[in-house]
């Protein structure tokens, strides 16, 4: 296990969100499964946004893609949409929007710039 694993696994929810020392029912949100469930999805589309990027497979490309509309949809109402999972995790969802764009364009202007091997 490397470092980077390492720190994710001693890494739980209760460090990242703030919770207000008397609000019992943000206490029982916050180690719900639901709760759980909500970083779980926010996670997977952050991380299949960022890794399938510039992925040569049409597959990883659709999963990209799809994470790419989860992320820029505005929609609030649905229990899992991008906004509302930033609301609840208390996160600026234009923020964090802009970020992501600015490293994924980092990612391809890195991967533009990477010369082609030839083949031998």
């Amino acid at each position: 296990m490397d470092t980077h694993e390492e720190y994710q696994e001693s890494l739980s929810l209760m460090d990242i969100v703030p919770l207000e020392a008397n609000n019992p029912i943000a206490a029982r949100v916050r180690v719900s499964g639901e709760f759980r469930l909500m970083w779980a999805v926010f996670e997977d589309g952050l991380d299949c946004y960022l890794r399938y990027a510039n992925h040569p497979s049409p597959r990883m490309q659709e999963m990209f893609r799809e994470a790419k509309a989860w992320i820029e949809s505005h929609e609030e109402e649905w229990l899992f949409s991008f906004a509302n999972i930033c609301q609840v995790f208390q996160i600026d969802a234009h923020y964090l929007r802009n970020g992501l764009h600015r490293r994924v364009a980092e990612l391809r202007a890195k991967q533009s710039a990477t010369p082609l091997r030839r083949a031998a």
